[in-house]
């Protein structure tokens, strides 16, 4: 009852603060949650999931190191300000890895987050395979003792044989020779080559409990030529049985294994079992009751976890400008606070697990104080749920305030997930709620569903529909879904998001990944999306008006619908960009070319003469942007001024039909000791537009932070913007802005 009681205290602490602090206005975060997967080997997979579709791109450093940036694309229409500097959010505990903060700091530098390890760890980093993930793959901290079992030759964890390290090996393929024409060396190597493939998917089935899948997999590996990969799957194969309850077939199993692998170090260890498995099956056959054994669960483990910060933001900015009027220049200066805010975050997680359930509860809470005599306070409650997934059964549920995981959701909501994996390769979801990203007027419900195939293997998918309404109207119809491929080296992710009400496509994204042998790596994006995706609620865009009153005043769904359409276009992006390692991975090159366009948009609505408008409001025309084109070259070096450092050299240059532009940006990162790292970052932009003017920054940041004790650090930012401009009739100006931060972040 323990444990119980303990959740039952969280969970009234978790809406306590939720009745405190929320508000009508919110808006999620970029970064949604953090959790830890540990494969059989021992190694942690950490899930950085996020609220929109991302793209990854690259990393750095490529090695151990105390901190580590990651750049991808963000495949959404994000709101400015949903991507603010206070974001950041702390990793679960574990005893394997070493702690981790994630945040979105650096924005001139986006979109990017920033990894701060609590001391140097080895990494690896890819995209997700939902498309909305990033997986760190972090190598163990520290070595965990094995318990050692009389007789037993072989190391041990939990009891159980160490599962085997599986080589990184290229699979294999022969289609152009059959395999009887093969010689013998070149057998071997084809069924090692695919026994590797299929032992790591056999280990990650494992990993998510997924034990009758596990035993698909290594009967898979027993059907190959006898390979390195035999011994170890003949074991396992036993284990994975006894682990769904199948003793009878897991003692067959392991008594194949001793007629095989007599003299094998894991010999005397599956003896044991095989003595343990005759006691409990003669005692079943005595009672003459059969029984079909449960898996032993474990005890339930509890932690909490998460984090506080507090920022204030303070910005000032003084304008000076000369016209000329008459041939007489007229100076005029301004200036003005701008920015006097106080900005709170807050994260916090209860967690039980064992070996069968994980049970979790989730806050995530922003509040502005805006400090300005005209500025509005606002708060952003971002999650508030109940999460459980039983590993056993397959299934898994999220109640509460939530971030869309796709499914066709749109945006934030108040509701219900639920997901049941009937197969080892299959799962059902289903979804319903209202999104609570809504200010006026009346928030759309949802319902849908949705089904995944091949998750557990490199080709795979989803498919989803979802129906939304508000009030009595659909507010949006859709089907979709996305289709990925997953291997060592290479990936790609297709979807795509249609609405059956509008007939129109909503969005189609294309990407893909080629990690080199040599070095070289490769990623590309092609993405065509709605600026605003298709809905009824989609017709007040730009307007203060609300589907509501509309409706009242006697617009139809035909009405709407057309409205929706005239305050939407497409935006068209292309992406090529490769990644060079070299000297050790201690420096890489990156480098982009982006094309991008959106197409124009007619006037819609109503403007009366007096200059007041329609109950529709009135959105002016909008002319479409041409092509622009942005060229870059990133340079980042680890170890270039000190021995630990990251410092970054940008030079990118961007050409659209209205300006031309140049930037160059330098940047370094600076760690002295395990308390303070320095960050400077000098920023110069040179543009011209179709008119004749010109303009140019030049800006300098400078940041410190400290860590006073294990879970407080301290942090400051100083910044300095000075803009000079000159239009097209000889007119200047002169912008500088002075800003700064300072505040803390306390780990709990």
């Amino acid at each position: 009852m323990k444990i119980f009681t303990r959740l039952h205290n969280a969970l009234l602490l978790l809406f306590a603060l939720v009745a405190g602090t929320a508000s009508e206005y919110a808006s999620a975060d970029i970064v949604d949650d953090i959790y830890l997967k540990t494969d059989s080997n021992g190694e942690v997979d950490a899930i950085i999931k996020f609220n929109v579709p991302i793209q990854y791109v690259r990393n750095f450093p490529q090695q151990k190191a105390p901190y580590l940036g990651i750049y991808f694309n963000i495949l959404d229409n994000v709101a400015p300000d949903q991507w603010q500097n206070y974001e950041s959010h702390r990793s679960p505990p574990s005893d394997l890895i070493v702690g981790f903060t994630v945040s979105t700091r650096d924005l001139t530098t986006g979109p990017k987050v920033d990894i701060q390890f609590n001391r140097p760890a080895e990494f690896s980093v890819s995209q997700g395979k939902d498309g909305r993930s990033l997986v760190l793959h972090v190598r163990p901290d520290r070595v965990v003792p094995a318990p050692v079992l009389a007789g037993a030759q072989i190391p041990l964890k939990d009891g159980l044989p160490i599962f085997p390290v599986v080589e990184n090996v290229p699979v294999v393929v022969a289609n152009s020779q059959p395999a009887e024409g093969l010689s013998l060396d070149e057998t071997i190597k084809r069924a090692n080559s695919q026994g590797g493939v299929l032992m790591g998917q056999a280990r990650d089935s494992l990993a998510a409990g997924q034990m009758i899948g596990a035993v698909a997999v290594f009967n898979e590996i027993l059907k190959l030529p006898i390979n390195k990969y035999s011994q170890d799957a003949q074991l396992w194969v036993g284990i994975a049985r006894e682990k769904t309850g199948q003793l009878a077939k897991a003692k067959l199993e392991y008594e194949t294994y001793l007629k095989l692998y007599p003299d094998a170090p894991a010999a005397n260890w599956v003896k044991d079992r095989v003595a343990k498995l005759n006691a409990i099956l003669n005692v079943n056959v005595v009672a003459n009751k059969p029984q079909p054994a449960k898996v032993q669960r474990t005890d339930f483990q509890v932690t909490q976890y998460g984090s506080f910060s507090s920022y204030y933001y303070y910005g000032k900015t003084q304008t000076d400008t000369i016209s000329t009027a008459g041939g007489v220049q007229v100076p005029t200066s301004f200036s003005a606070k701008d920015q006097s805010s106080l900005i709170s975050n807050v994260t916090a997680t209860a967690r039980a697990y064992n070996n069968e359930f994980d049970n979790r509860l989730v806050l995530q809470d922003f509040y502005a104080k805006n400090l300005l005599p005209t500025g509005l306070d606002r708060n952003r409650l971002g999650a508030a749920y109940y999460d459980v997934k039983n590993r056993f059964d397959n299934y898994s549920a999220r109640i509460g305030r939530q971030s869309a995981m796709g499914g066709g959701v749109l945006g934030r909501f108040d509701g219900i997930t639920a997901g049941y994996g009937f197969t080892p390769g299959w799962k059902v979801n289903i979804v319903t709620g209202q999104i609570s990203d809504i200010t006026i007027g009346t928030a759309p419900k949802f319902y849908g569903s949705s089904i995944d195939f091949g998750t557990q293997s490199s080709i795979g998918g989803s498919f989803y529909m979802i129906n939304q309404t508000i009030g009595s109207l659909i507010d949006r119809r859709a089907v979709g879904g996305t289709l990925r491929y997953f291997d060592q080296r290479k990936t790609a992710i297709a979807m795509v998001d249609y609405d059956t009400q509008f007939s129109a496509l909503n969005m189609a994204t294309i990407q893909g990944t080629i990690n080199g042998e040599s070095g070289t790596d490769f990623n590309m994006l092609l993405d065509r999306r709605r600026t605003t995706s298709l809905s009824i609620s989609s017709s007040v865009n730009g307007t203060t008006a609300s589907v509501d009153t509309l409706v009242q005043n006697g617009w139809t769904t035909e009405d709407l619908i057309a409205l929706a359409k005239l305050r939407s276009t497409y935006m068209n992006m292309a992406q090529l960009g490769m990644t060079n390692h070299f000297n050790n991975n201690q420096w890489q090159l990156g480098s982009d070319v982006v094309v991008s366009n959106t197409g124009g948009i007619d006037a819609s609505g109503t403007l009366l003469s007096d200059g007041t408008t329609g109950l529709e409001g009135y959105v002016a025309a909008v002319a479409p942007t041409g092509n622009a084109w942005t060229f870059s070259e990133r340079l980042i070096g680890n170890g270039v001024l000190a021995s630990r450092d990251v410092s970054m050299c940008t030079l990118s240059f961007n050409k659209s039909d209205l300006v031309v532009g140049k930037t160059l940006m330098l940047n370094s990162r600076l760690f002295s000791g395990d308390a303070w790292i320095f960050d400077e970052t000098v920023r110069q932009y040179w543009q011209t537009d179709s008119t004749g003017g010109s303009q140019a920054t030049s800006s300098l940041i400078t940041k410190f932070s400290y860590r006073a004790l294990s879970s407080l650090i301290l942090e400051t930012e100083l910044g300095f913007d000075l803009t000079k401009g000159v239009t097209s009739n000889l007119d200047t100006s002169k912008t500088t802005r002075q800003y700064m931060s300072m505040g803390f972040r306390w780990d709990m």
